[in-house]
């Protein structure tokens, strides 16, 4: 009985093209030039292959392709792309607003009591909200009764809550 057939090494690539997506303006223009690149070079090889020499002509429209194509790819992926980039978040308001604020406890605190004080509409995140803040009640505060009165009264508001299950940190040793 012979063995069953290896799996393949060469894998299947499929070209998913979607007419209703097209390309977007710098790819019709990469495309543009890669194109008359190879035309170029083709008619180059031709012309070197029949006559023996090469026609300068040809050799600096190659170069000058070559030059174009890398200089477009370059100079639009370094210097325009990241500038519109940052133009277009800036007009949009997208932009990134800089490094993150630095959040101590004391910030957290007073933004996780608004939280619980002003629920949202999901309670998932008032949950959440409220398990962590007992957290910080208890290891940061040294309050325990605090914490375990968040607790209750998050266990009262949501009795089916898992997240609250087992919200009162470790045993005491």
């Amino acid at each position: 009985m012979p063995a069953p057939a290896a799996d393949s090494t060469f894998r299947c690539v499929s070209l998913n093209f979607d007419p209703s997506d097209p390309p977007g303006p710098l790819t019709a223009v990469r495309a543009v030039l890669g194109g008359a690149l190879i035309v170029a070079t083709l008619i180059l090889l031709i012309l070197f292959f029949d006559s023996g020499s090469l026609d300068t002509r040809f050799v600096a429209l190659v170069g000058a392709l070559w030059i174009l194509w890398g200089v477009f790819h370059d100079v639009v992926g370094f210097v325009v792309q990241p500038l519109a980039n940052l133009l277009g978040g800036a007009l949009a308001g997208t932009a990134d607003a800089g490094p993150p604020l630095t959040i101590d406890i004391d910030r957290e605190t007073a933004m996780l009591e608004r939280l619980v004080a002003d629920p949202p509409p999901v309670p998932h995140r008032e949950i959440l909200a409220g398990v962590r803040l007992a957290e910080i009640y208890r290891t940061h505060q040294h309050d325990p009764s605090k914490s375990a009165a968040l607790l209750a009264r998050l266990r009262a508001k949501y009795p089916d809550a898992p997240e609250l299950r087992h919200a009162d940190g470790p045993p005491p040793a």
